[in-house]
């Protein structure tokens, strides 16, 4: 009987110790381990929490490491806190900006969760092209972004705002709604800004191979006149020198 209740004492000791029960909070980043951002852009980290009804989270941290520097994250002006401290939002980033960011969770039990992810700076915007009038494209190869590219259309200098012309979230553009000759696509997203242009044949063209025709035909008819003419004055020079005969001469 008595080794039974020193088990008991022994199962009760254990179980209120940090980290013998499951309920440890957990914690990681949704896109993964890294993603690019260009400078002037908006960055945006979110943290997925998980956590039993029983627990309960104290304290969430954000720090930046850049090399050997190690610098705790605060608000301000530029970087927002959100979401219960689980979102982190900076903008107009700057070069200072890149490095690995890690974010710490601490429960009422003192256990430290934390999930790291690298932020490197995008050099240029990915190249954008038409594939065809319909649809805008970007060539995205291994980069990650956390936000998903916002589609602008312009034809002829002028702002689509047509629904009924939009589709696929602005992706593809329904030129039969929109007619016009210069279309430009402007693709903007956190890797930065990337801008493609599609120009239409217009039905002008054909007129242009027929100016063309004439003026051709213009320049024979002015080749040939002026050929006429010499020939005739060459002729008209070469009777005046042919001698005419004298009748008193007989």
């Amino acid at each position: 009987m008595g080794l039974w209740k020193l088990v008991w004492i022994l199962f009760l000791m254990f179980s209120q110790m940090p980290g013998f029960v499951d309920g440890t909070v957990s914690v990681h980043f949704k896109i993964g381990r890294q993603l690019q951002v260009a400078v002037g852009q908006t960055l945006v980290l979110e943290a997925e929490l998980k956590q039993n009804q029983d627990d309960k989270i104290d304290m969430v941290t954000w720090e930046c490491e850049r090399g050997t520097e190690n610098v705790r994250i605060s608000q301000n002006d530029r970087i927002s806190l959100e979401k219960d401290d689980s979102l982190l939002r900076i903008k107009h980033v700057r070069p200072e900006d890149f490095g690995t960011y890690k974010i710490t969770v601490t429960d009422s039990d003192g256990q430290q969760e934390h999930a790291s992810i690298e932020v490197k700076k995008m050099d240029e915007p990915p190249k954008a092209s038409v594939a065809s009038v319909l649809e805008c494209f970007v060539e995205v190869i291994g980069v990650t972004q956390w936000d998903s590219p916002q589609f602008t259309w312009v034809v002829d200098d002028v702002v689509v705002t047509d629904q009924m012309a939009l589709m696929d979230n602005g992706k593809r553009l329904n030129i039969s709604e929109v007619k016009g000759r210069n279309y430009t696509c402007v693709i903007s997203s956190s890797l930065g800004i990337s801008v493609t242009h599609y120009q239409t044949i217009t039905e002008s063209q054909p007129c242009s191979k027929y100016g063309g025709l004439v003026i051709g035909l213009f320049f024979a008819l002015v080749v040939c006149l002026v050929g006429g003419f010499f020939i005739w004055k060459y002729y008209k020079t070469r009777r005046r020198r042919v001698p005419v005969d004298d009748p008193n001469e007989q």
